[in-house]
């Protein structure tokens, strides 16, 4: 398997479905997928820098170009930047209004 991220991140995001067949390095993860996904990067201390929604029709994935995103503050520390980029992702992907077969989620992780 090739690395898109690295060696810890990878196996916590291949649980989706992978996002090459649009040109995309990542995969799309429905909702509780991304969810466990953001706790398990928070546990390593992974921010996210933000991520994108795709949209599931007719077997395939495109883009809907809605997304999220975090940057770091300039005082702040490692710890508090994961800490507050993984909240503002769980809370964009929870309170994301969709049906819950319709949408993934694509997650783009601080490397």
């Amino acid at each position: 398997m090739k690395i898109f991220w690295s060696s810890e991140i990878d196996p916590i995001l291949s649980v989706g479905r992978s996002l090459e067949d649009v040109g995309v390095r990542n995969w799309a993860l429905r909702r509780e997928d991304a969810l466990v996904a953001l706790t398990k990067l928070a546990e390593i201390g992974v921010a996210v820098l933000g991520g994108d929604v795709y949209s599931v029709s007719g077997g395939g994935v495109e883009s809907n170009y809605d997304n999220w995103y975090c940057n770091r503050g300039k005082p702040e520390s490692d710890s508090a930047f994961v800490e507050r980029s993984i909240a503002a992702a769980m809370n964009y992907i929870a309170n994301y209004r969709a049906e819950e077969e319709a949408v993934l989620f694509a997650i783009v992780p601080k490397v």
